[in-house]
């Protein structure tokens, strides 16, 4: 894990962790890792950063954190170290997760109903869904990872750093938007909320749905073509042992 830390390059706009020591303590149980990180966060957290101590906290109950676990704690250390304030926490979280390239958290919104029945969260309500329980949580870690990818398209072939070259000396978030991309941190919701009903609105999920169904059709069809086979072969054999049973008759 150390060494996995030592190596860790390439956050989105940022490049590498400045030389500075990082302590990685690795917690066996629940218990020890709510005693270090004070009950403060929620049953569901596995992991944890304090950009100010340096240090990351990860929970190993069963087995050793997954590198993009450790990788998601290595980027609020290097997003806060290299920002000097904080941001806000959908952006926090989304830069995390896309630095930690957790793609499979995006799966899951193909499958949100909410959202493909237009239902719209903005990012105040990502950042409740943040702090809520594991099943919100997990939404609104996928959102915020939205989010960030949408600014970082919007980057072209510089992706976030213009952004995070502006956040440092910017009075606030917002202000940091303007100078990068000259909107205002509402007109971004609204573009946001359009980007996110358009990959994952209805059309989305009746195609990912589509997929669930026609891959339960294409299960069902082979163990009916089995059951066919497995038929065959019992009334072939009852056959041949009539047969059988008549010859020795005659």
């Amino acid at each position: 894990m150390a060494e996995a830390a030592d190596h860790a390059r390439d956050f989105p706009g940022i490049g590498s962790l400045p030389d500075r020591p990082i302590r990685i303590i690795l917690a066996p149980t629940r218990e020890t890792y709510d005693s270090l990180t004070r009950g403060r966060l929620p049953l569901w957290s596995q992991g944890a950063a304090f950009p100010d101590a340096g240090t990351i906290v990860l929970l190993t109950t069963h087995q050793p954190s997954s590198p993009s676990a450790l990788r998601h704690e290595l980027a609020h250390l290097a997003l806060r170290w290299h920002v000097g304030r904080h941001v806000p926490l959908w952006f926090e979280e989304g830069y995390a997760a896309v630095a930690a390239q957790e793609w499979d958290r995006l799966d899951a919104l193909r499958l949100n109903w909410q959202l493909a029945r237009g239902v719209r969260m903005d990012l105040d309500d990502v950042d409740r869904a943040l702090r809520g329980a594991q099943g919100d949580a997990e939404t609104g870690y996928a959102l915020a990872a939205t989010a960030v990818l949408l600014l970082q398209r919007w980057g072209g072939e510089r992706g976030l750093a213009p952004l995070l070259a502006n956040l440092p000396q910017a009075e606030s978030f917002d202000a940091a938007l303007r100078a990068t991309y000259h909107v205002t941190e509402g007109d971004f919701e609204l573009r946001w909320q359009r980007d996110v009903g358009s990959r994952y609105g209805w059309l989305s999920w009746l195609a990912a749905m589509g997929f669930f169904w026609l891959s339960i059709g294409a299960l069902l069809a082979a163990l009916v073509l089995l059951r066919r086979r497995r038929d065959q072969r019992k009334r072939a054999a009852l056959e041949a042992e009539l047969l059988d049973e008549l010859e020795i008759t005659e």
